[in-house]
């Protein structure tokens, strides 16, 4: 297999969000559409340093769990930060569920790393192991659908509202 193949294989999961991601930043309609699509693009960024960290020797396994939360965890901390606005107006609710679907990702990434760091590590947990694997490399799809739809909803209502 050439490396082209590879390197296209392994991001397959990525292009469906990465184009979502930024047609969510560049169109920019409100502040909403760019939240979304600054989240949608951060599996992006964090999944290659998940990685770089789980190649690493970490010990004790509770350390290896802490720093593999760090990119996706830290980058939400971060969006939350930034947006702070949105989640107290009148598109609160929209941040928020937006938010948790963010944080069910690194969650996700959390309990793959904890499962298999397990010193019991059992024929049922690697099954467990690999269904939330295969879950992990969906989620950033489901996510870029999820938040394009909300965008647009946000975006459509507050035209709706702009011309009554």
């Amino acid at each position: 297999m050439s490396a082209l193949s590879i390197l296209l294989l392994y991001t397959l999961p990525f292009w469906i969000p990465a184009i979502v991601g930024l047609y969510l930043c560049a169109a920019n309609r409100n502040a909403i559409s760019f939240m979304a699509g600054l989240l949608t693009l951060k599996p992006i960024v964090t999944t290659p340093i998940w990685f770089a960290i789980l190649a690493k020797d970490l010990r004790p396994e509770v350390v290896k769990l802490a720093v593999s939360v760090l990119p996706g965890a830290g980058l939400t901390v971060l969006a939350i930060l930034v947006f702070w606005p949105l989640f107290s107006g009148p598109q609160a609710g929209v941040a928020r569920t937006l938010l948790a679907l963010d944080c069910l990702r690194w969650l996700n990434s959390a309990a793959i790393v904890a499962l298999a760091s397990a010193g019991d590590f059992s024929q049922a947990t690697g099954s467990l192991v690999c269904m939330l694997a295969q879950i992990g490399l969906a989620l950033p799809t489901v996510y870029a659908a999820l938040a394009l739809t909300m965008s647009l909803l946000v975006t459509r209502g507050g035209q709706a509202q702009d011309t009554a």
